[in-house]
């Protein structure tokens, strides 16, 4: 058996988490937003422009994981969907 690609770990553990929005009136998938911000993030990106312009520019890489159902996102949905995210800080 080959071994998974990370990003095909990455996608599987993320999958796992739920999606604090309101059921059917998203445009982008939960996933597609996380796994397009971090690996954005993860290859130097400093900003929610940044981010959008990484996936522009790698959406056919992109496209070979994830659904992408309506393109890339742009920053403004990125930078919501991040601020919406619960931020939690390990313990001492």
């Amino acid at each position: 058996m080959a071994e998974k690609d990370t990003i095909e770990e990455l996608i599987e553990q993320l999958r796992q988490l739920k999606d604090p929005r309101v059921a059917g009136r998203t445009d982008h998938n939960l996933l597609d937003i996380l796994v397009l911000a971090l690996c954005a993030v993860m290859s130097g990106a400093q900003g929610w422009d940044d981010i959008e312009d990484w996936g522009r520019a790698r959406e056919g890489w992109l496209r070979r994981y994830l659904k992408l159902r309506n393109g890339i996102p742009g920053h403004d949905t990125i930078r919501r969907v991040s601020l919406r995210w619960p931020v939690s800080t390990p313990a001492a």
